[in-house]
């Protein structure tokens, strides 16, 4: 949930972990917290099966679209609030725990890596700022920059994985033509994997650096835990190779 690396280990202890909780209360005949034994176990069991399939959904790097958010607006609708509640709650908590924990650690909601370009967390909109552009990388949050940015992009990605080349390219013409109208945000979860693969390809599309591992480079200098795991690299490979090192006009 906050890590680039394994995330879905995370899914699939928390399906082991609620498994085992309603194997173990087979023999319980009492409320537990004033709440039906066999209504506490169907709970779990359905949590078991959400974390189950959100664990393989992260695996197979697709079905973002079962989470229901909006491409026009980044809302996330009430449905999917308590369809989809044993992935949305500890995904929400531990997000909010992981800011909270970076800003004591020096890691704010979101830092400038370059020029008017910034990368962040779901949090972004706490710095109160206008964009000209956000694009979002998130699948399991409302957005909150939404209302002050003049355009939008939704990329949905589980977290950890990247986006497909195109997409990539897509976002990155976008920010390139957007930061001559004024400040490009780009976020997912944290401001570590999934916006640093994005914003590394708009740095190069618009012409501030010639190669997304000198834009990797001078991000890490910027901003403290960014992170690209073996797949964001693939496709950021995949991507240079396909649309090449050059800025927009080139």
């Amino acid at each position: 949930m906050g890590a680039v690396h394994g995330v879905h280990l995370k899914y699939v202890a928390m399906s082991v972990a609620c498994g085992t909780g309603a194997w173990c209360m087979g023999d319980v005949v009492a409320p537990v917290g004033g709440v039906p034994p066999a209504l506490l176990r169907c709970m779990l069991w359905y949590s078991m099966a959400v974390h189950l399939l959100i664990a393989s959904l992260f695996i197979w790097r697709r079905g973002e679209w079962i989470i229901g958010k909006s491409p026009l607006t980044g809302q996330v609708p009430l449905w999917s609030l308590i369809v989809w509640a044993p992935f949305h709650a500890p995904t929400w908590l531990y997000t909010a725990v992981h800011t909270w924990i970076g800003k004591q650690n020096g890691v704010p909601v979101a830092n400038e890596v370059a020029p008017g370009w910034w990368i962040g967390g779901r949090y972004g909109s706490e710095l109160g700022r206008k964009w000209a552009a956000t694009i979002d990388l998130t699948v399991e949050f409302n957005e909150g920059c939404f209302g002050d940015s003049t355009e939008y992009l939704l990329l949905p990605c589980w977290d950890g994985t990247p986006p497909a080349p195109d997409a990539i390219e897509t976002a990155a013409r976008l920010a390139a033509r957007s930061s001559h109208r004024g400040d490009v945000m780009v976020h997912c979860a944290h401001g570590r994997g999934r916006s640093t693969c994005v914003m590394v390809a708009c740095l190069v599309r618009a012409g501030v650096h010639n190669s997304w591992r000198a834009a990797f480079d001078a991000v890490k200098l910027r901003r403290k835990g960014v992170k690209l795991n073996s797949k964001m690299k693939r496709a950021l490979d995949e991507w240079e190779g396909r649309f090449g090192s050059r800025g927009l006009d080139e």
